[in-house]
């Protein structure tokens, strides 16, 4: 009779311990869950707040030496995962449809409600491919805004 009331003693304890740890729908699986990202837009230069400074635009020039993704992002808690996926759609590059160029990514700040970030891509060694491309956002895996841009 004491060996098994050990016994349950131990597994009332463990599924005490994964559900404080985020299993079955405990407070780290709701992470995040109230996020939004928002204003998002394409430009050429930001501020210290990640705020556009240069023109807004949703089209640059083979030359544009690095284009910036600025945005607003609401409700993340600290440890969220906010991330760029950039991704080159179609165009002048035969066979790269839908590539993957980079992802970059930042962790949530702390005791912020909201705040604005900014992504960049550095004009690629070889050039801007001209066509279609787009940036997905993210936090924790899931997307949250996609904006779209072209190379001209």
């Amino acid at each position: 009779m004491k060996i098994r009331l050990i016994g349950i003693s131990l597994l009332v304890a463990a599924t005490v311990i994964v559900s404080a740890c985020g299993g079955a729908g405990g407070p780290a699986a709701k992470k995040g869950g109230n996020s939004t990202i928002t204003d998002g837009v394409m430009t050429t230069a930001v501020d210290n707040d990640s705020k556009p400074t240069g023109p807004v635009a949703t089209s640059f020039i083979t030359s544009t030496p690095a284009i910036y993704c600025s945005f607003k992002v609401a409700g993340v808690v600290p440890e969220d995962m906010i991330k760029a996926s950039w991704y080159y759609i179609k165009g002048e590059a035969a066979g790269k449809e839908n590539e993957l160029l980079n992802e970059t990514f930042t962790i949530a700040e702390s005791d912020t409600p909201s705040y604005y970030l900014a992504f960049y891509l550095d004009k690629p060694v070889s050039g801007w491919y001209k066509g279609d491309y787009k940036v997905v956002l993210s936090v924790n895996s899931v997307e949250k805004l996609s904006v779209p841009f072209s190379i001209k």
